[in-house]
């Protein structure tokens, strides 16, 4: 098979290997779309702290049965699939409870299993039996399919904030994730949706979230519009969906009760930060950290996606060949476009 493998970081080379045989109780999936993260662009350029080389990286990802040796024969050669990345163990206490993306043994396609950037992908017993393989429904694309992930990793964020109806929601960045939080704040009902951006490319796609107000980084200031939007009160949710964010400054923009995301990972030199903690004690303020997805929050967006609730069509702004993924992941690192997809 032709695998895009990554040796080390800038050092991905695209040839033919062997085709790895299904293990016992799993699958080997034809692999049919595998969008590219910008986490994948990441790995690319400086590596991950879970990534082990060599890899063949790519976590988004759907295709076809090629060959089951499910016990059960839940799952038969020619089913459509999309596979979750997370593996969890399925025995501790995170797995028992439904928090398997906590899991301490957790293994992860595309960081420390070999992911979609291949024709094939093999798919261990244990993906199977954490319901981490779904089958796509009728009329849902493959590439549509493989964005359940991304869409998974924002219910988990949402869940972690509490989002309810009637909030006021601020999101900081207009990329894929803050896009597809916008569209799940809406459904989640939030009266109101603040995106902020500073790319241009990426304020001209920004009406895509349906936000009621876009503040454009360049000439705005997000505590004045936040403020303005909530009658002075401050916004209910803060999304964190990039990786330039001044905390500290963030906190002073909630109101009372005021709940705010770490959707996205911080640089090393900026992730440490000093906090006043009698703000938070005063409004009883929150903060939590979201990463990555459950088996079930994946199976939950991809019913969204197929019952066309959250329509992901319009974010796959370009398409490529596996010889073509060095420029998909340049272009994903730049951030020129919203989802560049690897089809094969």
């Amino acid at each position: 098979m032709k695998a895009a493998i990554l040796t080390g970081p800038g050092n991905l080379v695209v040839k033919e290997v062997g085709t790895p045989p299904c293990p016992d109780g799993g699958l080997l999936v034809k692999t049919r779309a595998c969008s590219i993260c910008t986490t994948d662009a990441k790995m690319y350029h400086q590596g991950q702290r879970d990534l082990a080389y060599p890899r063949i990286l790519g976590h988004e990802f759907s295709g076809v049965v090629a060959e089951s040796h499910t016990r059960d024969g839940a799952f038969e050669p020619g089913d459509r699939v999309q596979v979750a990345p997370g593996i969890g163990c399925g025995r501790c206490p995170a797995c028992r409870r439904g928090a398997d993306n906590r899991c301490p043994h957790i293994g992860i396609f595309g960081f420390n299993y070999d992911g979609g950037f291949a024709e094939f992908v093999t798919v261990p017993e244990r993906s199977v039996l954490g319901g981490g393989v779904n089958q796509i429904p009728e009329g849902t694309s493959f590439e549509e399919a493989a964005l359940a992930e991304p869409l998974a990793s924002c219910l988990n964020g949402q869940q972690q904030a509490g989002i309810t109806g009637g909030d006021t929601v601020l999101i900081l960045g207009a990329g894929p994730t803050g896009l597809l939080h916008a569209r799940l704040a809406r459904l989640k009902g939030a009266a109101r949706i603040l995106i902020a951006e500073r790319l241009a490319n990426r304020l001209e796609t920004a009406e895509l979230a349906g936000a009621e107000r876009i503040i454009d980084l360049n000439s705005e200031s997000t505590a004045e519009v936040a403020k303005e939007e909530s009658g002075g009160r401050g916004v209910d949710v803060i999304l964190l969906a990039c990786r330039e964010a001044a905390l500290k400054s963030l906190l002073e923009l909630l109101a009372p009760g005021g709940r705010m995301c770490l959707f996205s990972g911080l640089p090393a030199e900026s992730a440490r930060v000093r906090l006043d903690a009698n703000l938070i004690h005063y409004r009883e303020l929150s903060i939590t950290g979201a990463y990555g997805g459950t088996a079930a929050q994946n199976r939950a967006a991809l019913e969204l996606i197929a019952s066309g609730r959250i329509d992901v069509s319009r974010l796959i702004t370009r398409r490529l060949s596996l010889d073509e993924i060095g420029e998909g992941l340049e272009y994903t690192g730049r951030r020129e476009g919203l989802k560049a997809t690897i089809k094969f």
